[in-house]
């Protein structure tokens, strides 16, 4: 009986461990393609204002708007609980005070998931007949994004922020995402 649980908690071990160097690997191995719009994922707020991850994404995506990566911007994200405005608002907010035509950026306010933030920025690149997009969000979290854009049949590339440079937390947040990638594999679309 030790030996067949022992067995179990290798293989389980040796599937999570592959999945975090894929999550790891994968962010490294990311270049932006040119595409029709840049979509950057919801994050924390601290109030109405976007979190230090928030900003890391909105930064990255402000840096290849102005690179000429693409000329239009989805922001996505609804509005948690102790948030005082969706995410997409701060984001427009964020993004219009560093410079940027309030025309070319769209908001999707609908989503409290990494899968709804990409199922409705979908919806809008099939409205606005977009076909390619880059997906900006922080490094640990490229590899889950670019799956679940892929099952949802998107063109995509991504361009990783940086992350919070807390070791701990960066830590926390990659060891978190094994498992939420786990459960959007299996449950996802």
């Amino acid at each position: 009986m030790k030996k067949k649980l022992l067995t179990v908690f290798v293989f389980v071990m040796i599937i999570l461990v592959s999945i975090q160097i894929s999550i790891i690997w994968s962010s490294h191995r990311q270049t932006a393609k040119k595409s029709d719009v840049i979509i950057v994922l919801g994050c924390r707020l601290w109030g109405d204002q976007p979190s230090p991850m928030l900003a890391y994404r909105l930064d990255k995506a402000l840096e290849l708007y102005d690179k000429g990566y693409a000329s239009k911007i989805i922001v996505s994200g609804s509005q948690g609980e102790d948030e005082w405005v969706t995410e997409a608002v701060a984001m427009k907010s964020y993004l219009e005070n560093k410079g940027v035509d309030s025309e070319v950026i769209f908001k999707e306010e609908n989503s409290f998931s990494t899968f709804e933030n990409l199922y409705y920025s979908k919806e809008i690149m099939d409205q606005e007949e977009f076909k390619s997009a880059i997906i900006v969000t922080n490094s640990f979290h490229v590899h889950r994004s670019l799956m679940i854009a892929n099952r949802l049949g998107m063109d995509v590339s991504s361009s990783p922020a940086k992350s919070y440079p807390n070791p701990l937390l960066i830590t926390r947040y990659y060891i978190r995402e094994v498992f939420a990638y786990i459960k959007d594999f299996l449950f996802s679309y």
